[in-house]
Parts: C-alpha cells; structure tokens; sequence
C-alpha cells in the first residue's frame, strides 16, 4: 500500500486530479450556502436567461433562477449518482463473478450467458423498462444505473477469480477446511481488492455520464430537482440566447469527467507490478 501511495504522490497527474475533485467536491457540498438563492427560487425583478452578473454569478436560466446554485447543486446529485451507482455495481459484479469464477462447469457456463444476454439488451431499453415498473424517481436513477453496469464488474472479477482459485493459499485453505463460502470471503474477494479499487475509480466517471445521457434525454433527473446532464439539456436548448446557462455546467462535468479518468489511469498504473518493477 505504501508503494502504491508514494507511486501516486510522485505522479503530478494523478496529485492535480484528487486535489480538483475535491476542491469540486467541496464547492458542490458548500458552494450554495454563499449565495442568497434556493436552486428552484425564481428572480421576478431579474430578467430570463441573465447574463452572469454580481448577483447571479453564473446568469440565470430560462426561468430565472441562479445558474450558480443550480449547476452546484446538480453537481451534488451527479456526484452521488456516480458514488451510489458505482458501489450498487460493484456490489453485485464482485459478487456475482466471484461465484461464477470460484464454481466454474455448468453453474458458472450458465451464469456468464446470462451476463451475455444482459449485454445484448439496449441500455435505455433496461432503464425505461425499471422506470415503467417502478416509476421515475430519483432513488431510481440511482439504484437502475448501478443495476444496469455490474456486467463489466462481473466479467473482470470472474476472470481474475479463475486464476485465484488454483493459487497455494486457496489450496492450503481447503485442506483446513475452509467452506466455499468463506474461500470466496475471506480468500478470493480481497485479494481483487486492486482490480475492484482501479475499476471503481474508472467507473464513477462513466455512472455520471450515463446519468447525464438520461438526463439530458430527460429521462434522469425530474424537474425542480437537477444534475449536470439535465442542466446541459437545458442549457443545449437555450444556447443561443444564454450561452452561459450550456457552458457552466458543460465544463463542471467535463472538468470533472477528466480529473476521474485521470486518477483511475494514475492508480491503474500504481498497481501494476509491471510498471512497479
């Protein structure tokens, strides 16, 4: 661990992408609190789709509310959108390829198909077939997208669990008499640990981009709630009288689409014993 943190510290990249996540963190959590506007208050004496100014420090959106609170409380719900549904998939595709990897013949032949018939089924297809059964709410969004993204998970962590399982330690841990259940537990999951950790900090990036998909698709967010992707929807359709209200948030998501991907690369190349050597 510690050859993994000085790899990290020595790498300026991967430094500047956790100090600007956050930093980003930090102003979505208390950035609001520094202005006098509610994200869903409208300004009657202002003016629609404002230019940014010292009361609205970002301008204001079509219906006149704060773009500043607006795209920094949407960053809160993207933000988690991305933790939540990153940790729903990891849940279910460490898990499941586990299983799959540690039983192998017919019981894992099965299950893998089953992640392959789950692959040929249209990503919005699944998601508007979750909100058709159980209604568009944002607890949803959440839990679909987590729900929908474990089958990568699940293909990683099975592969790596074929090659675990024929190691000495699994072997010394059945001649003790260690059930499968506890091989997998105790033996097998964290010695994934690395390979999790890197897919997790890959993953978050691509959970905010499929919500801001949804949401800019208006099948995300629900109004007068907002995130990132549904504010560069809005921002999309009034670009030409406010470009303010696209490029704020555009560049929030961006910028912090780019520091994720950076740091997953950074710890990717940490834990590489290849690169190590």
């Amino acid at each position: 661990m510690n050859r993994v943190l000085d790899a990290l510290r020595r790498n300026r990249w991967a430094m500047f992408s956790a100090g600007l996540l956050l930093a980003m963190t930090l102003l979505c959590i208390a950035g609001p609190w520094l202005s006098a506007w509610d994200f869903d208050t409208i300004d009657f004496d202002g003016s629609w789709s404002a230019p940014p100014s010292a009361q609205h420090w970002f301008g204001t959106d079509s219906l006149g509310r704060d773009l500043y609170v607006r795209t920094l409380c949407g960053g809160r719900i993207s933000l988690a959108v991305g933790l939540v549904g990153t940790l729903v998939s990891l849940l279910i595709g460490v898990a499941y390829g586990a299983v799959a990897g540690y039983i192998g013949g017919r019981a894992d032949t099965l299950m893998m198909r089953a992640v392959d018939i789950l692959y040929a089924l249209p990503f919005l297809f699944l998601v508007i077939l979750l909100m058709v059964l159980f209604g568009r709410h944002l607890l949803l969004v959440f839990v679909a997208i987590g729900a929908i993204n474990w089958l990568d998970m699940a293909r990683i962590v099975r592969g790596e669990t074929l090659a675990l399982k024929q190691r000495d330690f699994v072997a010394a841990a059945i001649v003790a008499g260690a059930g499968p259940r506890a091989i997998i537990t105790q033996h097998i999951v964290p010695n994934l640990l690395g390979v999790v950790v890197v897919y997790a900090t890959l993953t978050v990036p691509q959970v905010i981009l499929m919500e801001a998909f949804l949401s800019f698709l208006g099948l995300g967010v629900q109004a007068p709630a907002t995130s990132w992707g549904a504010l560069v929807s809005e921002g999309a359709r009034d670009m030409e009288v406010a470009p303010a209200a696209l490029i704020f948030p555009a560049t929030f998501l961006a910028v912090t689409l780019l520091a994720l991907n950076l740091l997953g690369d950074a710890l990717r190349d940490a834990l590489d014993p290849r690169r190590r050597a």
